[in-house]
């Protein structure tokens, strides 16, 4: 038998109350013993997942704050060894200008300490044993007029007050001009105190064995060396900051520098860790601890006190037997930064490390794990606590319910008897209009307005109709007008791919003395890599490989008036003025209404085709791959760290030269090539690309030689998404025909 919706409602709130009383009736009788169970459990769980919680939100804070810290710390530190270098460059340099121009200064003596008393502070002078007994008359005017550095050195030396410090200028003869401070327990120098003198300092000493001449020597330019040892008797260690002397020849004759002892740096670190609940340490470049404010332990200076000369040797971290503690150590030589956990001497910590950039060394931060979970210990009795008082209280509450839920269902049947029969009737009669007006809405009638006043949900259904039908109008009309605003952009982007596609040289000449190709795949529609090539005259060829920043329309843009502006200079700039300062002049050029702060890194470089020569200026972008025919082996080629173009005015460029030899190849690609990321956001990397070209056949044709390096980049990024616009340029430079 059909029912009609008058008796179905009526069955159905009926219905509904008397499974609504049955279920209550049998959920009173059961929920006491079931709650205990829930609660019981919730009050295990709620306090596992508060630890987890806790724990996570203390790591990702220890990972802002700590990193942080580290970060600051590490360059306060860096920072100090910078002063200090740049500090041995002034002497140097100061040094320099007094033999390069004798006739601006007289000669002086300084004293002998085998034969006068010195003071501290007060320079001195000492001999070789190679050189004590043959000074030539032309050894002693160079000394005598050498030591008029000792007014820099007094004044300087000003900086150096509160350290145990030495500052002193050598030269490859064998004299040596030194200052040394000595400063008391509480970082006070007494000039008026004598200095007294070892055997081995007066008699033996020879500057030029010493660590801090011979690192400034082979480097030729001002360098940080790591710990060395005095020649005193005590052996205190030293580390110093030295910088070559040049003669008006650009000859080196001499070292000049300037050394602190290595317990004034160890009070640098316990100062900047003082009051913190941790352990600080410096690690040079070749994992060892050089710096640490533990007295023991595998973080603690490995000293040996057997070598009174060289630097104290030191345990590399990398070798160490607690993977944790070398994998870490390996980030750190790397010059990377992060937090990760490691085992120390047994124990459970958290490292923080950070670069320190001018010295190449690495600062580091170790916490105890136990010190950070402790907190989540506390939090875990906190919840453990509520919980138990939350089933007390419900246990209460469950009581009183159980009474109420026997007598509200019997009223409520009752009262849905009554209720029932009558709305079910009012629920039918504005039902049936509200179909017979969808009905012809849905026709396409959007004109049609349904007219129900039943004040309730229905009728709130019906005004929600007319409003649909009303937006539905609208929406047609607006779907209609965004249709062809979207072909019209499809369109206008197509168009915009075509132009930049354009601006892009294709025609690579076909010459014997010169082979090169290029590609740039956007990573959208437009993109802001580009590349260009032109002949500045029949022997000089400029190429040039660049990445604006950012993608899309606005890179574009910016791509268009960089590419325009590097060209124009270089033609009209190049042979009056060279390279650098074409890119100085395009760089004001860019920089001028540029609110948008875009910028632009730039490689671009002249080969003379006869030649071979080539002059190039990098404007902070990748380094290129070099492939050395003769050698058939690639590496990056030497690049100086340049400012990028576009930002920020006033800025000079370095400008570099190479020759290239027949067969050599240039290989010139932008970020999207070694930042190319996969599906695990794993970058591609400059040590992969070196790598690739070392195995690949270099000598392919360029053609083969860009597909294989593209295939590569593709094979790591596998189906992941181009995340960036990638552009590669090879050059092969073939010699003049014969």
């Amino acid at each position: 038998m059909k029912l009609n919706i008058h008796k179905k409602v009526l069955i159905l709130v009926i219905g509904t109350g008397l499974i609504t009383f049955v279920v209550l009736s049998v959920f009173a009788y059961y929920s006491r013993s079931i709650a205990r169970n829930d609660l019981a459990e919730m009050s295990v769980e709620l306090g596992d997942m508060s630890a987890k919680y806790t724990t996570e939100l203390l790591l990702k804070r220890l990972e802002g704050t700590l990193g942080e810290l580290t970060e600051a710390r590490a360059q306060y530190i860096d920072r100090e060894m910078s002063i200090t270098r740049e500090d041995a460059e002034i002497l140097a340099n100061e040094m320099s200008e007094i033999l390069k121009h004798p006739e601006n200064f007289s000669p002086k003596t300084l004293p002998d300490p085998r034969t006068a008393t010195v003071k501290v502070g007060e320079p001195y002078l000492i001999y070789a044993p190679d050189l004590r007994d043959k000074v030539t008359p032309e050894i002693q005017q160079e000394i005598a007029l050498a030591a008029n550095i000792s007014d820099y050195i007094v004044d300087l030396s000003q900086s150096y007050m509160g350290y145990n410090a030495t500052l002193f200028a050598a030269s490859e003869h064998g004299w040596h001009m030194v200052a040394r401070l000595v400063a008391d327990a509480d970082g006070k120098v007494d000039t008026n105190q004598n200095l007294s003198f070892s055997y081995a300092r007066v008699y033996e000493f020879d500057p030029r064995k010493r660590p801090w001449y011979v690192a400034a020597k082979n480097a030729n330019r001002p360098v940080i060396s790591d710990l060395y040892r005095t020649v005193e008797a005590d052996g205190y260690q030293q580390i110093g900051a030295s910088a070559p002397i040049y003669d008006a020849d650009g000859k080196l004759i001499g070292v000049a520098g300037i050394d602190v002892s290595n317990t004034d740096l160890y009070s640098w670190i316990n100062k900047i860790t003082e009051g913190t609940d941790s352990t600080s340490f410096v690690m040079n470049n070749s994992g060892e601890i050089i710096f640490s404010s533990q007295k023991s332990g595998v973080l603690a200076v490995k000293d040996d006190a057997s070598d009174l000369v060289a630097r104290s040797g030191g345990k590399d971290l990398r070798n160490s037997s607690e993977k944790t503690l070398a994998d870490a150590a390996k980030k750190m030589v790397n010059n990377e930064e992060g937090i990760v956990p490691v085992i120390v001497d047994g124990k459970n910590y958290f490292l923080s490390f950070a670069p320190m950039p001018e010295t190449g060394w690495s600062f580091g931060m170790v916490v105890a794990e136990d010190k950070v979970m402790a907190m989540s210990a506390d939090n875990r009795n906190y919840f453990a606590e509520k919980v138990s008082n939350l089933q007390q209280q419900m246990r209460r509450e469950y009581s009183y319910m159980n009474k109420v839920v026997i007598a509200v269902p019997v009223a409520l049947l009752i009262i849905l008897f009554l209720m029932g029969t009558k709305l079910s009737r009012q629920f039918v009669s504005p039902i049936n209009e509200l179909s017979d007006g969808v009905r012809e809405i849905s026709s396409g009638n959007f004109d049609k307005k349904l007219e129900i006043q039943t004040g309730d949900e229905i009728e709130h259904l019906a005004i929600c109709f007319n409003a649909m039908t009303s937006e539905l109008k609208v929406y047609m009309e607006n779907l209609t007008k965004v249709t062809a605003e979207r072909e019209r952009i499809a369109t206008e982007l197509n168009v915009a791919t075509d132009i930049q596609n354009g601006m892009l040289p294709k025609d690579f000449p076909n010459r014997d003395d010169v082979e090169l190709l290029a590609t740039m795949t956007p990573a959208k529609e437009v993109g802001g890599d580009f590349y260009d090539f032109y002949f500045l005259d029949d022997k000089h060829l400029a190429i040039t490989v660049a990445d604006v920043s950012g993608k899309g329309i606005s890179a574009a843009l910016f791509m268009v008036i960089s590419k325009t502006i590097l060209n124009n200079f270089s033609e009209s700039f190049y042979k009056l003025n060279g390279l650098a300062p074409v890119v100085t002049a395009a760089n004001e050029q860019l920089c001028a209404n540029n609110d948008a702060m875009m910028f632009v890194t730039v490689f671009i470089g002249v080969l003379d085709l006869e030649t071979g020569e080539f002059v190039y200026v990098n404007a902070g972008h990748n380094p290129p791959v070099i492939y050395h025919a003769e050698e058939n082996r690639c590496d990056f080629l030497d690049v100086k760290k340049n400012f990028v173009i576009g930002p920020m005015d006033g800025i000079s460029f370095v400008e570099q030269r190479t020759t290239f030899k027949p067969g050599d190849l240039i290989f010139m690609y932008t970020d999207g090539v070694t930042e190319a990321l996969n599906v695990k956001d794993e970058e591609y990397l400059p040590d992969r690309l070196i790598a690739f070209m070392n195995k690949t056949d270099c000598r392919a044709d360029l053609h083969e030689l860009l597909k294989n390096v593209r295939g590569d980049v593709a094979d790591h990024v596998g189906e992941a998404a181009q995340s960036d616009d990638i552009t590669m340029f090879a050059l092969r430079f073939k010699g003049k025909a014969n």
